[in-house]
């Protein structure tokens, strides 16, 4: 599935959710001190979806083009699976 970054912000949380789970591919996971991010590759761009570490609940989704924001993520993810 592909769409267009602008009109995947602008739609609500869980459906935002529900087209990664299904369409996204997913490449790496992390913790820090108060959330659970999960990274992946979606379209044309990369989503980070995070949870409340505490309750587990969704709490964003942030989508992103810009390769310093992959760093947290470098020591999981290779370069082959940016690049497809």
């Amino acid at each position: 599935m592909i769409i267009d970054r602008d009109s995947y912000d602008r739609k609500p949380l869980f459906i935002k959710q529900g087209a990664l789970r299904l369409w996204g591919i997913p490449l790496a996971r992390r913790v820090d001190l108060c959330r659970v991010r999960q990274l992946y590759s979606f379209s044309h761009y990369f989503a980070e979806m995070c949870f409340d570490k505490e309750t587990g609940k969704l709490t964003c989704i942030c989508t992103f083009t810009h390769s310093h924001r992959l760093t947290p993520y470098l020591d999981q993810v290779g370069l082959d699976q940016l690049v497809q």
